[in-house]
């Protein structure tokens, strides 16, 4: 074996011989189970809006806090009680024992966060909208991944009631949108609602001290138009 080869050699079995690479921590993140959807609100409420909850997930899956990060009444109250409700499938983290007993597990569940957006649209309305605009109210943690970009989806040209959406999507270490994954459906909008979930950007979830690849959950509302609506009017950005 040539001298100059033997760092080389070195160099590979070392990198072998570590279990995981830095900034690659074994992560299973929280999964959503099961808990129900807060209803639109009535005719009577003429705006649309934004809220954004980041969910405390504990290591049996329920939720003990939603915490509102972004908000537009009268759409958070609702989406804060239903969310506490929900059931989880809990995160879970690689065991540290490296000389595990046999019959011990080789994840364990853990606490975590889950970030939980809605976007809802107002009635299509000739003119300017009415009602109140979202407002930041909270910070989240670095273990939850929160959107600096979002896109209102368009209302589908051919509907004509209201619907709503609810889509799993994995947040890489990028912040781009991957696997998205329709969880409760209304046929005439799930186009709508992934195309414009395609387009949000996120900052991602940072977990063990690395940007990790993470769930989370997005609402999006489709409210019956009023008179006058203009279903092909162009998404709006946040």
């Amino acid at each position: 074996m040539r001298w100059y080869l033997v760092p080389i050699a070195l160099l590979f079995a070392f990198v072998a011989s570590r279990p995981a690479l830095v900034g690659a921590p074994s992560f299973h993140p929280a999964k959503y189970r099961e808990g129900a959807l807060p209803d639109l609100p009535p005719p009577t409420v003429v705006g649309g809006g934004e809220v954004m909850l980041e969910l405390d997930v504990t290591r049996g899956g329920a939720v003990r806090q939603a915490k509102a990060l972004r908000t537009t009444p009268p759409y958070t109250a609702p989406l804060i009680a239903a969310a506490k409700s929900w059931r989880f499938s809990p995160a879970e983290v690689e065991n540290e024992n490296p000389n595990p007993s046999p019959g011990e597990p080789r994840f364990r569940a853990v606490d975590s966060t889950v970030l939980l957006a809605a976007v809802i649209r107002a009635p299509s309305l000739l003119g300017p909208t009415l009602g109140d605009t979202p407002r930041d109210v909270g910070s989240e943690s670095d273990t939850t991944p929160f959107p600096f970009s979002t896109v209102m989806p368009l209302f589908p040209p051919r509907a004509r009631d209201a619907g709503i959406v609810m889509i799993e999507t994995t947040i890489d270490s990028g912040g781009l949108t991957t696997g998205n994954r329709i969880v409760r459906s209304s046929a005439s909008f799930d186009q709508a609602a992934l195309t414009a979930l395609r387009q949000w950007k996120f900052r991602p979830a940072r977990i063990l001290g690395a940007s990790t690849p993470t769930l989370a959950y997005v609402i999006m509302g489709f409210r019956q138009p009023a008179l006058g609506a203009q279903p092909g009017a162009p998404p709006s950005t946040r």
